[in-house]
């Protein structure tokens, strides 16, 4: 597809002449009238726009102007009669991209549009790898997996063990513990991390519309189909169908999925041609799916076909060592989204959140401390701030802390001995976590006798 110019000269021979030079090699729109030309420009666009200088109407100068308040970027060259070096820099200093002084050799000036339209690609093709290079970063930034404790390093040995392998993977864990985050590691540390990742949700869904989702239709396939479109087993091809809830689809959706896993093809609704693809099931439930199979809720066939590897993701109470290094990342988040100035958690807060029973696991965490940050009107955060289910004396997670209501000393010496023993005794990256210099934390150790 050739690239679109516009020329601007109010003589007619100079629009002529670099028509027949430059229409074999670009598509080129010539005018006469500067207004008329600028019309188009707002309505049409260009790749590049040639402007002489002295024009009744608008000037080349008051053209340039008007280009670049619309585009910064487009290349834009001042041909002139009246050249000399205040000229060229003043034109340049508006924005042109370079200036040529009449009368002009068609072949250079072939050669000045060509350099232009390169360094315009290359700019442009900067622009979009950095455009996705921040969405990419701002991924990872979002979805990103946080923990050090023992029981998550199983999950990422696990994780990086199988990323390159395009086994199918179940995924278990409550609601709340990031089972969409391990699905998204698998798929992003693989080899496969540039083709799609398609996330469904099996809870959400009525079986037809499951149906014509995974699958896609055929025009005509029912009413309302007035037109092909592909399902998402398609558009997952080559990537990571992730499927949410899986324990909720059908026996009837189940049996169809089946058959998809086995065979890596599906038909259309309302299709009759087999279509091949090539994608990787990772799946997620919050309900221990071998009790499904065994009690016939589930079809112990597509059951196995899924469960080549299986990934247990702990709960947040069984990870408590975790906490403030989620908390300060949850709290920076939400900070940069809220545009605040916040700091995190006085140290009694902290303490706080470690005594919880967190039945919400992460999400529930994630949505304390995003409600303490929208309503914080101080760099730290506050017991005030949290609501009361988490700061109640009732809520207290039983099995983490023993029955005989130990006192908030008691509580800080064993959090903080509990954070030691997660960083391997690791004073500095303890006092690091835990916002104290590490004199402080020397001190408490020796009353602690440690």
């Amino acid at each position: 597809m050739k690239q679109k110019l516009i020329l601007i000269d109010d003589e007619p021979k100079a629009g002529r002449l670099m028509e027949r030079y430059l229409e074999d090699a670009y598509e080129c729109h010539i005018f006469q009238d500067p207004l008329l030309a600028m019309d188009y420009f707002n309505q049409y666009g260009a790749d590049l726009v040639i402007t002489d200088m002295q024009m009744p109407n608008l000037t080349g100068a008051e053209v340039l102007a008007q280009i670049r308040a619309r585009d910064k970027q487009i290349p834009v060259i001042v041909i002139t009669a009246y050249s000399n070096v205040d000229n060229a820099i003043e034109v340049l200093r508006l924005g042109a991209t370079d200036f040529v002084k009449k009368p002009f050799d068609i072949e250079e000036l072939k050669i000045i549009i060509d350099k232009a339209l390169n360094v315009s690609r290359i700019k442009a093709e900067n622009q979009r790898l950095k455009q996705r290079l921040k969405a990419q970063q701002d991924q990872d930034e979002r979805y990103k997996m946080i923990g050090t404790g023992g029981n998550m390093q199983k999950v990422y040995d696990i994780i990086a063990k199988i990323a390159d392998i395009r086994c199918n993977v179940i995924i278990e864990g409550e609601s709340g513990t990031g089972k969409e985050l391990v699905a998204r590691a698998i798929h992003f540390q693989s080899k496969s991390a540039q083709n799609p990742f398609i996330v469904i949700d099996c809870g959400a869904l009525t079986d037809s519309l499951l149906q014509s989702e995974l699958f896609g239709y055929e025009k005509g396939a029912f009413t309302g189909a007035n037109k092909q479109k592909k399902g998402l087993l398609e558009t997952a091809s080559g990537g990571t169908l992730f499927l949410d809830e899986i324990c909720n689809i059908s026996d009837n959706m189940q049996t169809k999925l089946l058959r998809v896993v086995q065979e890596q093809q599906i038909t259309r609704v309302g299709g009759l041609e087999a279509i091949d693809i090539d994608v990787r099931f990772v799946v997620a439930t919050n309900q221990p799916m071998d009790k499904m199979v065994q009690e016939g809720r589930f079809r112990h066939d597509l059951y196995h076909r899924l469960n080549v590897i299986n990934i247990q993701v702990p709960p947040l109470r069984s990870r408590l060592e975790d906490i403030p290094l989620l908390t300060e990342a949850l709290v920076q988040r939400f900070a940069n989204k809220y545009h605040r100035n916040i700091k995190g958690f006085d140290p009694q807060s902290s303490q706080l959140l470690m005594t919880y029973h967190w039945p919400g696991n992460v999400r529930e965490l994630s949505n304390i401390i995003e409600r303490a940050v929208a309503l914080s009107d101080s760099e730290m955060l506050h017991l005030e701030e949290i609501p009361v289910s988490v700061s109640a004396p009732g809520q207290s997670c039983s099995d983490q802390i023993d029955v005989d209501q130990p006192t908030l000393s008691e509580l800080e010496k064993r959090y903080i001995l509990k954070l030691l023993n997660a960083n391997n005794d690791n004073r500095e990256q303890t006092a690091a976590i835990l916002g104290i210099n590490k004199s402080t934390l020397w001190r408490k150790l020796k009353d602690y006798q440690v």
